[in-house]
């Protein structure tokens, strides 16, 4: 047992070395070039070759512009040359440590804590994502709610509209028998006045009584006019089946046929609606 785990780390330590070799080996064959061509570059502006012919950047430089070089690329080679000319002799504290070691236990932790911290920053942003994605179908959920919590009560309003417009028509409808009687009492008020003889009197006070039922018509239309209840007028109009029915048709001295000579009970609308047609006898 000991020795296949021995057997299992060996091959694990075989299998990193080798991945070792491979990552680091291209990094530190361009670190070595790197500082290869500046040590280079620093020691011949140490030694001020620059400046001489049979120096490599001067040849090289020479056979570019002996080649038409252009512009533009002339101008990055004078410009190099003179930040060159600026650097001091000395080396900067920053290099004085030996760059031939290369730490690779920092490397790779530093790797690994970077690859450590991108997955933490992955599951924040999936995390915040579904929480999004919880909000909007909430969001969605709560407009349907108050969608449908509108339109129940748009349908709750009009129903008890309607409820209390019928409500109101079937309970008009006991009290204009009450108006009829009213009117029909109005109109026999005149009768015993023009009935004159020695046997019989005319009624005291006839005035007051009939001026006591103009009174209590008007009342019980201005009651009607809250309803927006009106009463139709008949008596004396051309006959309407829209808003009438005639009961019967008799003779009448100085009316035109088809006009309406009494009224036997009044009609009533409201607005458009008619609540009870007006029952009337036509001349014939």
């Amino acid at each position: 047992m000991e020795k296949s785990v021995d057997a299992t780390s060996s091959d694990r330590k075989k299998r990193l070395e080798s991945w070792l070799k491979k990552v680091v080996h291209p990094l530190i064959k361009m670190k070595e070039n790197i500082i290869l061509f500046c040590k280079t570059v620093l020691k011949g502006v140490s030694k001020g070759s620059l400046d001489d012919e049979n120096d490599e950047i001067s040849v090289d430089r020479a056979v570019l512009e002996s080649n038409e070089m252009h512009p533009w690329k002339t101008k990055v080679l004078d410009d190099f040359k003179a930040w060159l000319s600026e650097v001091p002799d000395q080396a900067p504290p920053a290099l004085s440590v030996t760059p031939d070691t290369c730490d690779l236990y920092t490397l790779l932790s530093e790797f690994t804590a970077l690859k450590q911290e991108i997955k933490m920053q992955n599951r924040e942003q999936h995390r915040t994502l579904k929480a999004l994605d919880q909000i909007t179908a909430m969001t969605d959920a709560y407009g349907e709610i108050m969608d449908h919590f509108n339109e129940k009560t748009r349908q709750i309003a009009a129903l008890e509209h309607n409820i209390r417009v019928e409500t109101e028509k079937r309970t008009v409808l006991y009290f204009l028998d009450i108006r009829d009687s009213l009117v029909r009492g109005r109109a026999a008020c005149p009768a015993p006045v023009s009935k004159k003889g020695f046997f019989q009197r005319t009624p005291k006070n006839m005035d007051n009584i009939r001026d006591g039922y103009d009174m209590a018509i008007r009342k019980f239309d201005a009651s009607l006019a809250l309803l927006d209840i009106q009463p139709i007028a008949s008596t004396g109009a051309v006959f309407d089946p829209m808003i009438m029915k005639a009961l019967e048709s008799k003779a009448a001295e100085g009316m035109e046929k088809g006009t309406v000579v009494e009224t036997v009970s009044g009609g009533f609308r409201r607005g458009d609606e008619i609540l009870r047609y007006a029952q009337v006898i036509v001349a014939d």
